[in-house]
C-alpha cells in the first residue's frame, strides 16, 4: 500500500543514524498494569517497541510477566509496587490498566509530583488526575515537565468536569481546554481524533485510521507509539504526538488493504513495517512511499 506522508509530518520521520544504538534511538518507561488487566501495559510496550525504542522498560505486577515473555522478550522489567522506582527513560507512558486505587494513585502522585521529564498520560492515569483536578482550576506542571494526555471522550469529560455530550458536541473546543487546564499537549482519541498543542494554537485533525481499529487495547497500543515516537525524534510534543496518531492510523489502514485484520499484534507489526520505511528514506515533504 503506497502510504502519502503530510507535508507537516514530514519532519517527523528521520532517517536513522549508521551509528544508532539503543540509547541514542529512545527509551521509553511503561508503567500500568494490574491483576485484572495484567495486558494493558505490555500491549503499550509493544507499540513503544514497534514504533522504534531502543529499550523498552516494563513497571508492571507480576501478573504482567507472562504476556511480556511471549510478546515483548526484549522489555526490562521492574515489580510495580506503590513506592517502586521506574527506570530513567527518555519517556515514561502512565496508566494502561493501572486502576484506580489508592495504590495507583500513590504511583502516579509520585511520578508527576516535581518531577522533570517527558510523560505520556493514558487510560487510569487520566482518571486519577481527573479525580485531583477535574472539578478545579487545573494541573501546573512542574519545571522541566512535558506531558502528552491521550483521552477518549468520556475521559476528557472527566479531565473538565463535565458530560460527554459537551465533548462531542465541540471536540476542538474540549481539547483546547484540557491542554490549557492541565498544561499538557491533547490527544482527543476517536474518528479523525485531534491533536492539540499545550497553547492550543495548532490543531491536528487526523484522517488515517478505520472503523475496524474499534477495539479494546487499541488506545494502549498507541500510548507507547507516542511514547517512542517522542523518545526518538526528541521533538516539541505536538509534532511527536500527531505523526505517532497519523502512523498509528496508516499502519492499521495498510493491514485492512492487505486484507488482514487491525488487531493489536496485526497493526503492531505494521506500525514497525511503515516505520522502518519512512525512517529509512529522507522524505521530501508529502512523499509517496
Amino acid at each position: 500500500m503506497k502510504v502519502k506522508v503530510p507535508q507537516k509530518l514530514a519532519s517527523a520521520f528521520r532517517k536513522r543514524p549508521v551509528d544508532a544504538d539503543k540509547y541514542s534511538v529512545g527509551t521509553v518507561s511503561v508503567v500500568g498494569g494490574s491483576w485484572r488487566y495484567a495486558n494493558a501495559p505490555v500491549m503499550a510496550g509493544l507499540g513503544a517497541r514497534a514504533a522504534g525504542a531502543g529499550l523498552v522498560q516494563l513497571v508492571v505486577p507480576g501478573a504482567s510477566r507472562m504476556c511480556a515473555g511471549a510478546l515483548l522478550p526484549e522489555a526490562t522489567f521492574t515489580k510495580l509496587t506503590p513506592n517502586c522506582l521506574p527506570p530513567k527513560a527518555d519517556v515514561t507512558v502512565i496508566g494502561m490498566g493501572l486502576g484506580a486505587s489508592v495504590s495507583s494513585e500513590l504511583i502516579v502522585s509520585r511520578l508527576l509530583s516535581g518531577s522533570s521529564g517527558r510523560f505520556v498520560l493514558d487510560a487510569d492515569a487520566l482518571q486519577i488526575l481527573a479525580g485531583w483536578y477535574g472539578r478545579t482550576e487545573g494541573y501546573e506542571p512542574a519545571a522541566g515537565q512535558e506531558l502528552i494526555l491521550t483521552p477518549h471522550e468520556g475521559e476528557a469529560a472527566r479531565l473538565l468536569g463535565t458530560d460527554r455530550g459537551a465533548v462531542s458536541a465541540n471536540r476542538p473546543l474540549a481539547a483546547r481546554k484540557i491542554a490549557e487546564r492541565y498544561g499538557a499537549t491533547v490527544v482527543l482519541k476517536g474518528a479523525k481524533t485531534l491533536v492539540v498543542s499545550v497553547d492550543g494554537s495548532r490543531v491536528w485533525e487526523n484522517t488515517t485510521g478505520n472503523p475496524f481499529m474499534a477495539l479494546g487495547g487499541m488506545g494502549d497500543l498507541l500510548a507507547g507509539v507516542i511514547g517512542a515516537r517522542w523518545a526518538y525524534l526528541k521533538c516539541d510534543a505536538f509534532l511527536a504526538a500527531a505523526s505517532s496518531v497519523w502512523l498509528h492510523g496508516a499502519a492499521a489502514d495498510c493491514a485492512v488493504a492487505s486484507g488482514r485484520e487491525p488487531s493489536i499484534s496485526n497493526t503492531a507489526a505494521e506500525v514497525g513495517a511503515l516505520r522502518i520505511r519512512l525512517d529509512g528514506e529522507n522524505l521530501k515533504s508529502g512523499e509517496t512511499t
